[in-house]
């Protein structure tokens, strides 16, 4: 089982639950967080390794919840998913530091491969 601990952040409640059935069936711990002002919540409250956030969202988007999480918890990693894949969207997030970019749909083989390249390039805890 894999020490990680991920929190999915989407508005879509079908994409969280998938993905947190994904992520646990693949033995990851994961919690999850429908907006990034709830993301920030769980963040405050609970050790996590890994954000991974929808860019589109209600309240707080993907590029505002990764600007909170860069400024504040340098240590998570981060990777942005999107229905909107746009080339200054993903130049965005990399530059503000995300490790990963992925559009929807995706193939869940494709995001393990990004959790695999960001496990080696970290250290965890």
């Amino acid at each position: 089982m894999s020490n990680l601990k991920i929190l999915v952040v989407d508005d879509e409640e079908n994409m969280l639950n998938m993905l947190k059935n994904f992520f646990l069936i693949n033995d990851y711990a994961c919690q999850t967080a429908t907006n990034g002002i709830e993301a920030l919540k769980v963040i405050n409250n609970d050790h996590i390794d890994i954000v991974i956030t929808d860019m589109k969202m209600p309240e707080m988007d993907g590029i505002e919840l990764l600007k909170a999480i860069r400024e504040d918890h340098k240590s998570i990693s981060a990777v942005i998913m999107t229905g909107f894949a746009e080339e200054y969207t993903q130049t965005e997030a990399l530059n503000l530091g995300a490790e990963g970019y992925i559009a929807k749909p995706f193939r869940n083989k494709e995001l393990l491969l990004i959790l695999d390249r960001i496990q080696e390039l970290n250290e965890f805890e």
